[in-house]
């Protein structure tokens, strides 16, 4: 049972979580799940009062009327249901949107460490399942509609054959049928069979909770590749190539060889079972309950309208019971399906602490400090005693294989890591002490991974509602993008890409390089960051680039990545991480004149190009190889 009061625990979390984000959804199923139980009961009294009526021979006239006021409630109460379902929808759709947003809220907040890590996209991956499987959180709605409506059901049912309990002074002769014991037979039988059935549903959806589980944690793969097949980013690849039924193929072998398969299977002859005894029960209440109404009515312990009402109504309230004890048992199921989603929103978020107004850097030095790094679970320092200064509007290149460490000791710089050992400073200050957010505002960075939104192009480079075009227009074509710009009509009005907009910009991976170029330095940050920048130009847009970079990031300090060597000449410091250690650093002309990685590096690529690219980059740097 540990197990069951978990998962009850994980759906009454995650009830308060959405209960939080629009109230108005379960307020509308609350008044929607009283009128469905109310509706019902008004044509049995109805009825009831008619046969009565008609026994008696009461005038036409009151038929009539009860006719009409009937007709009259269930109009106005199915209007009244019908305006209310319309905004129980709506509010639904808001409840999906206010959920998935403040689930991508939170997951941007954690610390990138965790974001990055295998347990993080585990539970998406559980996520998404969950969704495909029981509808996710739309789920806990209709779960809570079903509870509502079933104990309002339970209530009037029980309301109205009460008096069966009070046990009234039979006008007829005395027997079985208007003593205690039919009543106190019928009870020990709801109880027995609430009690039989409960238990059974219990253990039934603890197996199928932990069958589940198990589904979730076995069919990742499986799923992983179905997300890869859809995805439109790689509709090229396996168009041209002709992956697509090799893919699919291997999907269904990946699906059917898999343990999840077999699983779901077992789920499937698990929830088979349960039914089998609950139409047993029923079946028993049943035959029980005519025989009651009809004793009662012989016994003339109540009129002949009135078996209507007690039979329907004694149904519905075993009906009721019913239906809740299987609810609860699905419930059960669907606490156990929150676990991924309830995992994830309990993962620490990195929010900034506001640590007051962050003084005016004058950015005189970035200094590591014997800075250590590694990724949690793991024993390899990805950087390892790392020490190094870099001054006031200078430039620093990071040179090393794949692998070196370069890309993690940016995202330190960013903060976007922080170190296991040593320090990171700027002017003398560890940067922890700064406000995080107001340090981001400080840096620009254009990462190896960026990306851009499909927005407008003035507010993809701004990152802003409001922005200068004289400005962005001036860098664009610094960046050589000035052409591109005329010659395709282009304003900054146009959205990049045509996700949302059929007017849409589609842009070349070097076009949308040169774009988070721009938005790094639009930000006018002291400090440039540049991870591999130019990895999608051509040779002769990367030298241009080069070329003018003294002057597009005129007093600002700038740290960039590149694998292409020459374009470190324009360095004033160039640093050589080899297997996450500081190996070397200096200048171009410093470095080579030494033997080391920088020269091995060099020399290696020095016979990639011919004497003539060599002598026209060594024309563009002003300086040849």
């Amino acid at each position: 049972m540990k197990e069951v009061k978990i998962y009850i625990t994980n759906l009454m979390r995650m009830f308060r979580y959405l209960f939080q984000l629009v109230p108005q959804v379960f307020l509308l199923v609350l008044f929607i799940a009283v009128f469905e139980a109310i509706l019902p009961y008004i044509n049995v009294i109805a009825m009831q009062l008619m046969i009565d009526g008609l026994i008696e021979k009461e005038p036409t006239r009151l038929l009539v009327i009860i006719v009409i006021f009937t007709i009259g409630i269930n109009v106005i109460l199915r209007l009244a249901l019908g305006e209310l379902k319309r905004r129980r929808e709506i509010s639904e759709v808001r409840l999906e949107l206010e959920f998935q947003k403040k689930l991508s809220l939170h997951e941007l907040n954690l610390s990138l460490v965790d974001v990055e890590s295998a347990r993080v996209k585990e539970l998406k991956r559980n996520i998404e399942q969950a969704k495909m499987r029981s509808g996710g959180i739309e789920k806990i709605v209709l779960d809570f509609e079903l509870i509502i409506r079933n104990l309002m059901s339970l209530i009037t049912a029980a309301l109205i054959f009460l008096r069966i309990f009070i046990m009234q002074t039979s006008v007829g002769e005395v027997s079985f049928w208007t003593s205690p014991y039919p009543v106190i037979i019928l009870a020990a039988i709801v109880i027995i069979s609430t009690l039989i059935t409960f238990r059974l549903q219990s253990l039934q959806n603890i197996r199928v909770s932990e069958l589940n589980d198990e589904v979730n944690q076995t069919n990742g793969s499986a799923f992983a590749y179905m997300q890869f097949i859809s995805n439109y980013h790689f509709g090229k690849d396996i168009r041209v190539n002709g992956l697509n039924n090799y893919l699919c193929g291997f999907f269904d072998n990946l699906w059917t060889s898999s343990i999840g398969y077999t699983l779901w299977q077992k789920l499937g002859k698990e929830k088979a079972k349960i039914p089998c005894v609950t139409v047993v029960c029923n079946e028993v209440l049943n035959i029980f309950i005519y025989a009651l109404a009809i004793g009662k009515a012989y016994a003339k312990e109540i009129s002949v309208g009135n078996v209507v009402v007690y039979i329907n109504s004694i149904q519905s309230f075993i009906q009721s019971i019913v239906v809740l004890v299987g609810v609860s048992g699905e419930i059960i199921g669907h606490g156990a399906l929150m676990k991924p989603f309830l995992e994830l929103l309990d993962m620490k978020e990195e929010l900034p602490e506001d640590k007051g107004k962050m003084a005016p850097l004058d950015f005189q030095e970035l200094t590591f400090d014997h800075v250590y790094f590694q990724y949690p679970g793991q024993e390899r320092w990805v950087l390892k005693d790392v020490s190094f200064t870099l001054k006031k509007n200078q430039r620093m290149a990071l040179v090393g294989e794949n692998g070196a460490g370069k890309s993690t000791l940016i995202k330190l710089i960013c903060r976007l890591y922080e170190p296991n050992r040593g320090v990171i400073k700027i002017d003398g200050v560890d940067v922890q002490k700064f406000d995080k957010r107001q340090y981001w505002d400080r840096i620009g960075a254009v990462f190896q991974d960026f990306s851009l939104p499909a927005l407008e192009l003035g507010n993809v480079i701004s990152c802003k509602n409001n922005f200068d075009e004289e400005k962005q227009r001036a860098i664009l074509q610094k960046l050589g993008m000035d052409t591109w710009l005329s010659r395709w009509g282009i304003t900054f009005d146009r959205c990049v890409y045509n996700d949302f907009s059929d007017n849409g910009i589609e842009i070349s991976g070097g076009e949308s390089q040169k774009i988070a170029i721009a938005r790094a330095i639009y930000k006018d940050a002291l400090l440039i960051i540049l991870d591999e920048p130019t990895a999608a130009l051509d040779p002769i847009s990367e030298a241009s680039i080069y070329r003018d970079f003294h002057e597009i990031c005129k007093d600002k300090s700038c740290v960039f990545i590149s694998h292409r060597l020459y374009s470190c000449k324009i360095c004033d410091v160039i640093l050589v991480l080899h297997n996450g250690q500081l190996v070397q650093q200096g200048m171009h002309e410093e470095l080579l004149r030494h033997a080391g990685k920088y020269k091995e590096l060099w020399d290696s690529q020095a016979g990639l190009y011919s004497e003539t690219e060599r002598n026209e980059k060594g024309d563009m740097f002003g300086n040849g190889y």
